[in-house]
């Protein structure tokens, strides 16, 4: 007759001696300290692994906190910086941070890097329709920008429009030259006409324009951020020295508290037809994207303004 198999997990006996030989005694009792340590060792680090596996899902622990912004504290799509408290910081980010239920963001983001320029989090976003949560979601809040094409002073009836440029090389742009288009950050407490405003007043030794054509506010990245870009065409340009001379000492003043106050890369400005113009932004001379995109639109817009027939 076969006897029953027993499937239950063995267990460890021990058998402590009666009576006997004082060494055997010994050997036995340190051999119970031995399993009583080991077994006190894998309890502690299961404990440890336990508590690891639930700050990583859920973030509740105690000694995870710092991480984790309150309720209150996480701005909409387009509010003021949040105290959000992150795992590196080489500064403080002030600008508007992203979080989008519409969009699909679950909860809180995770901060993982934060300076005067950019916060760099981990979202958990889950797309309208799908049940797929994807807790990885590398997002890049970034300061929102504009950028201006500006025409340059009225001169003789009839004599083609000119516009101003700059030609300049910019970090990322692999040595090369390229033609640009005033541009700058949207400092906290600004609305995008009045920084627009400001940047070519700063960028063009006081050059005060009346109009300010919006052209539109466009993501920078769709799937991981990076600002806002706010377009415009500036028009009916005039250039004042007195004026210039009060910019400069207002920027002197307020230069120290400005993000973008460190972006001073050697620029040589020019002005060119609305000929010229044309022919550099098919030619591919504005090597950025943005700078392309807002040229692009502005030509648009200013065919809008003006007989098409003539301008051709």
């Amino acid at each position: 007759m076969r006897q029953h198999q027993n499937h239950a997990t063995p267990s460890v006996v021990l058998t402590l001696p009666q009576g006997g030989d004082s060494n055997s005694s010994n050997n036995n009792s340190a051999a119970l300290r031995a399993l009583l340590l080991q077994r006190n060792m894998l309890l502690v680090a299961c404990t440890i692994l336990v508590i690891i596996h639930l700050q990583s899902h859920w973030g509740t622990s105690s000694t995870s906190s710092s991480f984790l912004p309150s309720a209150s504290s996480m701005s909409s799509k387009t509010g003021e910086s949040s105290t959000l408290s992150c795992e590196i910081n080489l500064g403080e980010y002030k600008g508007p941070v992203y979080h989008s239920v519409e969009s699909g963001t679950v909860g809180e983001p995770k901060c993982l890097l934060d300076s005067k320029w950019m916060r760099v989090s981990l979202h958990s976003v889950q797309f309208p329709g799908s049940n797929t949560v994807f807790d990885d979601w590398m997002w890049i809040d970034y300061h929102d920008r504009i950028n201006v094409l500006v025409e340059d002073e009225t001169t003789n009836d009839g004599e083609e429009p000119r516009f101003l440029v700059f030609e300049q090389t910019k970090y990322a742009l692999e040595g090369r030259m390229s033609l640009a288009i005033v541009g700058g950050i949207i400092e906290v407490g600004e609305d995008p006409e009045s920084a627009a405003r400001r940047e070519v007043e700063e960028e063009m030794n006081g050059l005060v324009c009346e109009k300010f054509h919006f052209l539109g506010r466009h993501r920078t990245d769709v799937n991981r951020g990076m600002g806002w870009l706010n377009g415009f065409l500036a028009t009916q340009c005039t250039s004042t020295s007195r004026h210039s001379s009060k910019t400069a000492q207002k920027n002197h003043l307020l230069a120290a508290d400005e993000v973008g106050v460190a972006d001073t890369e050697k620029q040589n400005l020019k002005s060119i037809t609305l000929t010229e113009l044309r022919q550099a932004v098919l030619q591919g001379k504005f090597i950025e994207v943005q700078w392309t995109a807002t040229v692009t639109q502005a030509l648009l817009k200013f065919y809008t303004f003006h007989d098409t027939k003539k301008l051709a």
